[in-house]
């Protein structure tokens, strides 16, 4: 997980199950960069999966019409944190922005 801070929104690289953040923020936006198996990504409120469930992604190579990446905005107030858990069969590039 790489996360940087010198964009306009701050952003975290993720590939599999992963803590973006701990505490209070804004879950600015996801952004799928690229997948190759299909699955489920749920974003939570938490610092685990028993968090408030922010989204789900559902997630389908087979159904996907385009190579770009593909953004997901929600703006989203968290108050303890944000954690993006991976499904058994997920596999997908994301980019997390997040303050």
């Amino acid at each position: 997980m790489d996360s940087k801070s010198n964009m306009a929104w701050p952003w975290t690289h993720v590939d599999d199950t992963v803590l973006v953040q701990t505490g209070g923020g804004t879950l600015h936006s996801v952004v799928v960069n690229g997948l190759t198996t299909a699955g489920d990504i749920t974003l939570y409120d938490g610092v685990d999966n028993t968090g408030d469930v922010i989204a789900v992604l559902h997630l389908d190579p087979a159904t996907s019409i385009s190579v770009q990446p593909i953004p997901f905005p929600y703006d989203a107030k968290v108050d303890d944190g944000i954690y993006v858990e991976y499904d058994q069969t997920a596999v997908a590039d994301l980019t997390v922005m997040h303050i």
